[in-house]
């Protein structure tokens, strides 16, 4: 009989926890819920921006002031135009006037 009037006891949800504990408890877990999401929030963008960054710079999108050369131009991967000049000159692609021509150009 006692141990039926326990376990009623502890079963039973009146006004006062109804699943929230005494004396304001929840609310820490509340806070506590706020500030991991805010963590989560803050975790996804700072990745986002930190990956944003890193392939601006693995592709060279951005130069420094201090990157750019003496002559102001910014150096590129590829070949230079008087290279492909040579190039499509060494292929036959183009006459030799027409090579001259464009090479004055270039120079």
């Amino acid at each position: 009989m006692i141990a039926t009037a326990a376990l009623a006891q502890m079963t039973q949800r009146g006004p006062r926890n109804m699943h929230w504990g005494d004396n304001g408890r929840p609310w820490g877990m509340v806070i506590v819920m706020i500030v991991l999401a805010a963590l989560l929030v803050g975790g996804i963008v700072w990745a986002f921006v930190y990956a944003s960054r890193s392939s601006r710079r693995a592709t060279g999108a951005t130069a420094s002031p201090a990157a750019v050369p003496a002559g102001g131009t910014i150096p590129s991967a590829g070949p230079s135009p008087r290279e492909i000049l040579d190039l499509r000159y060494a292929k036959g692609e183009i006459d030799t006037a027409d090579y001259e021509e464009r090479r004055a150009k270039l120079d």
